[in-house]
């Protein structure tokens, strides 16, 4: 009995911990300034560009701020200052495992150190943190989701089928780590959440499907979707109808 809680307490582990990328910086570096801030969590490392109202961009799960990088600099012409953290236990922030609040944290500790913010720009799970962030004390005017995932269930569900163990085996074993599976849904989250928001998701998507973005938006009270096809999870960071769409949504120029 023992080994087999010790082998879910070492899968929990592998889940909850994210390959740290080795940091690759763009050719076109973007930041122009970088920092340290202290968390509850630990130690997050962010990076700075521009002046102005400003604007937090939210990386994904194994990213790093990075990740946005593409969007710095027509934010900075538009006369923002970006922020873009590594959230804890990523790039250089400190922490080995994340728990979804352990990220939330992340994003809620950058966003009070620098707001009240204009905006806030997050990608997968980083949409997730962002929204839980929002409804403990994060202030932003306004939000953009790409690629969002809608309930953290989904992620420990196909995790247990992969591995070979029932759900809710699985799901007690997060729960014996002090970490509720079930509380973490962006959809319920969402329902309490009043501040403009515009989710662009593309339709081939598979890790993170179109239908949960389709509902969380459909919660979200005064959001609007933006529907994308051909960019999967990751190349609509890089897609400039995409970048310009959110920083016309950001900064009120041009609503989408």
């Amino acid at each position: 009995m023992s080994g087999d809680v010790a082998a879910l307490d070492a899968l929990v582990t592998e889940m909850i911990t994210p390959i740290r990328r080795e940091r690759l910086a763009p050719e076109n570096e973007p930041w122009t300034a970088h920092g340290t801030l202290e968390s509850e969590g630990g130690t997050v490392a962010y990076w700075t560009a521009g002046s102005g109202p400003p604007v937090l961009l939210v990386h994904g799960w194994e990213g790093t701020h990075d990740d946005l990088s593409s969007f710095v600099a027509p934010f900075v012409e538009r006369g923002r200052r970006v922020i873009a953290p590594d959230l804890l236990a990523h790039g250089e922030s400190s922490g080995v495992t994340a728990s979804l609040a352990g990220l939330a944290e992340s994003v809620r500790a950058t966003g009070v150190h620098f707001g009240p913010l204009e905006g806030v720009v997050a990608h997968s799970i980083g949409c997730a943190a962002t929204g839980i962030a929002l409804t403990e004390g994060l202030s932003a005017a306004r939000a953009v989701l790409l690629s969002t995932p809608v309930r953290y269930e989904r992620y420990v569900s196909g995790y247990a089928e992969h591995a070979g163990v029932p759900v809710g085996v699985l799901v007690a074993a997060f729960a014996a780590r002090g970490i509720d599976v079930a509380s973490f849904d962006l959809e319920r989250s969402a329902a309490a959440l009043e501040i403009p928001a515009l989710f662009v998701h593309s339709a081939d998507d598979r890790v993170t499907l179109i239908s949960g973005a389709e509902a969380v938006a459909a919660a979200w009270r005064g959001s609007r979707f933006r529907r994308v096809d051909g960019l999967g999870h990751m190349r609509v960071l890089r897609d400039s109808a995409t970048i310009e769409a959110t920083v016309d949504f950001v900064t009120g120029s041009r609503l989408p």
